[in-house]
């Protein structure tokens, strides 16, 4: 269990910058990662005491901030360098460089960034360092040969320098390159400015040195509290969010956000939006019983990369505003990157509703903190929410060892209905990834809603709204739906607007209006504890024909399990490693093992794993198969698949007839068992691998279609 900080008020995480009053543009790339490493440091050090350095990596939206940051604020700028020229003119501000290993122990370059932010040695790779030395500095320590590997090198960087660092952030920097996990390196400036400390520790049961050392690590760590960047490439980021909100510590999904001690050095941090988006009226939200309501919502604000994008230059769209359309921010840009706040604001179109991310405040799972600090985050949330302009908010309650989608947690709904739900809040949303199946809570202080669906880009949206009005005859209907975030879906969304002009039944709403209207059919006992009466038609096109379409590709999959865990020890910890089983934790099969060439490649060039862990690894991976299989078999057969447990009891009672289910109870219970058995050995999961493959095989000859799939429902959740 984490400490307390003395300042439990989320704001008192974050620095406060003095105000910019000069701008130095450093012109940079993001093609060479160790460069970025040691140019992203140095900004880190020369903004410490005053902000003026902006590194600057041409793009559109890196473009657009930069003219909107010296035109709207009149942030003169006093000169312009490149990256070796920055360097020969603030080696200055450096004690001196340390080496790190780019190659064999990568944890070093964590190591190395920390030390930056604590010592100024400038952290360098070897490729890198002579541009180092030619500016005069000198080498303090070489890393390279220190560690025996990564495992060693994180124990020594939890003992030694992280009782030095700032205690309520941490960044997490994955070091496994070349994935994509590891390509991402514009926060150094913000790490090594505020003294953060630096690693890559992934929490998932397959790394249980990783996960234990993490949980060691946050009994020191002062609640609440930040984890910055995003998770390594052997978690799952419901993982990575879960173990920091357990410990009291929200997430910032804060890649690709550059120039963070400039951004928070530009506009008032005090500046408050509150009122700025009335509601409407009650009189003019009186619920048509004949209605069918619809409402999007496009929304990564919890991450400082969307707001950074300009939501994926979906906010550049020039006919923004032609439809009604909801979009999420970051409650803590008021804080940490305020000019971009005041941006949105002073842009925004009567047609853009502003509605608060997930999970209020930052992305964290609420359900999951210590009951001490819940009632402060849920509170401090709805205060930020309200200076951003913000009255509902989209709280995500997510645990993928136990849910399939989201937490049915009846206890932290309620607690966040009557926190966040003050006057000015119409309702609460969640479910990135839809479901008529899955709880809503249209109830309470506030409704809470599940998405119905999520609309992507190259997806028939319209259509399935038609056609699932026309499967639910629920009137009055209201269907939420999330708006991937994804450059074009604006675009997409408004190309299709014009089918529904045969379909007056079916009308678009602003988030606050739709809210503001569910309540009034709540009230008037139009809308019940159910938002849909559930028909065979919905049966068949959300359960049935997906699960039935999945079986064959279970089948495959099983096969391949089944290959490789029988493969000689050197090649079978490698084809674990190196197949999708991770992203089969949270998105569908048809998305990661369509194709054996994709799902076995899927992580080809990921490495860490040591042989003490291929039991942890094979057992992850056997569980994550026999859950698909089980969730497959029982959705078939037309029930609603979520709950672990919930799922083999069902799996029990209705495939029993189909196949021996007591291999799927033995692996649920050992699951169940692990943090007390952990998991069993390579030649006992090899055993159920087997069983497994038999009862996939035997639901696929009595349920499966193995026609052509067209990937309805979603793919991912």
């Amino acid at each position: 269990m984490s400490l307390r900080a003395k300042d439990q008020s989320l704001v008192s995480i974050f620095p406060d910058f003095p105000r910019a009053k000069r701008i130095l543009k450093v012109n940079s790339s993001r093609e060479n990662y160790d460069r970025s490493i040691w140019v992203r440091s140095l900004q880190g050090l020369a903004n410490r005491k005053e902000p003026h350095v902006w590194v600057h990596c041409a793009g559109e939206a890196e473009d657009h901030w930069f003219s909107f940051v010296t035109e709207k604020y009149g942030i003169p700028q006093c000169g312009e360098l490149s990256e070796l020229e920055f360097l020969k003119e603030y080696a200055g501000l450096c004690r001196g460089y340390i080496v790190y290993d780019n190659k064999d122990v990568i944890q070093t370059q964590n190591i190395a960034i920390t030390l930056c932010g604590l010592e100024a040695c400038l952290p360098v790779s070897p490729e890198e360092e002579r541009f180092a030395a030619e500016a005069g500095l000198e080498k303090i320590d070489d890393l390279r040969g220190k560690f025996a590997d990564d495992r060693e090198a994180s124990f020594w960087a939890v003992e030694n320098l992280w009782p030095r660092c700032n205690r309520r952030m941490i960044a997490n920097l994955c070091i496994h390159r070349p994935t994509w996990y590891a390509s991402t390196h514009d926060l150094e400036d913000y790490i090594v400015c505020n003294r953060i400390f630096c690693i890559d520790l992934p929490r998932t049961r397959a790394f249980k040195w990783s996960r234990d050392l993490y949980r060691k690590m946050m009994e020191t760590a002062e609640a609440p509290g930040v984890m910055f960047n995003w998770h390594c490439v052997w978690e799952q980021e419901k993982e990575y969010v879960y173990e920091a909100a357990r410990e009291g510590f929200f997430v910032l999904c804060s890649v690709e956000t550059p120039n963070l001690t400039f951004h928070g050095a530009v506009g008032d941090p005090e500046k408050s939006y509150a009122g700025t988006q009335p509601l409407p009226p009650k009189e003019k939200c009186a619920a048509d019983p004949n209605k069918v309501y619809v409402c999007f919502y496009n929304s990564d604000g919890d991450a400082t990369w969307a707001m950074a994008s300009l939501h994926s230059l979906n906010w550049l769209n020039p006919n923004r505003g032609s439809f009604k359309f909801g979009w999420g921010f970051l409650p803590l840009m008021c804080r940490i990157m305020p000019d971009m706040m005041e941006y949105y604001h002073d842009t925004k179109r009567p047609d853009d509703c502003f509605w608060g991310p997930s999970s209020g405040a930052g992305y964290t799972y609420s359900w999951a903190w210590p009951d001490d600090l819940a009632v402060k985050y849920l509170s401090d949330s709805r205060a930020l929410l309200d200076q951003s302009g913000q009255n509902g908010c989209n709280m995500v309650n997510w645990f993928l060892q136990d849910c399939w989608r989201e937490k049915p947690d009846a206890a932290a709904v309620a607690r966040e209905q009557e926190i966040l739900g003050t006057e000015n809040c119409p309702g609460l949303v969640c479910g990135l990834g839809g479901s008529p199946y899955a709880i809503s809570y249209p109830k309470g202080r506030v409704p809470k809603l599940h998405s119905v669906h999520i609309a992507n880009v190259g997806a028939d949206n319209i259509g399935d709204i038609i056609r699932f009005s026309k499967e639910c005859p629920t009137r009055p209907a209201f269907m939420f739906l999330f708006a991937q975030i994804s450059t074009g879906i604006f675009k997409q969304i408004e190309s299709e607007l014009p089918r529904l002009k045969d379909h007056p039944e079916i009308e678009i709403l602003s988030m606050d209006e739709f809210f503001v209207t569910l309540q009034d059919a709540v009230e008037r006992g139009l809308v019940g504890d159910e938002l849909y009466e559930k028909t065979e038609a919905m049966a068949e096109t959300w359960l049935k024909v997906p699960a039935a379409h999945r079986l064959p590709l279970y089948v495959s999959l099983a096969e391949e399990m089944c290959d490789a865990v029988a493969d000689e020890p050197e090649n079978r910890l490698r084809r674990f490693s190196e197949s999708g089983y991770t992203d089969l934790v949270s998105r569908e099969i048809e998305s990661v093992a369509k194709d054996r060439k994709r799902f076995t490649e899927c992580f080809k060039m990921r490495s860490g794993a040591f042989m003490d862990q291929e039991a942890d690894i094979i057992f992850y991976s056997l569980f994550t198969v026999a859950w698909g299989i089980v969730r497959s078999g029982i959705e078939a057969l037309g029930v609603y698949a979520n709950d672990r447990r919930q799922c083999i009891d069902d799996f029990e009672r209705l495939c029993g007839g189909f196949t021996d289910t007591g291999a799927m109870r033995e692996i649920f219970d050992r699951w169940d068992a692990w943090e007390e058995l952990g998991s069993p050995s390579v030649e006992e999961s090899s055993r159920l691998c087997g069983a497994v493959l038999d009862s996939a095989r035997k639901l696929n000859d009595a349920l499966g279609d193995d026609s052509e799939f067209h990937k309805w429902p979603p793919k991912s959740i």
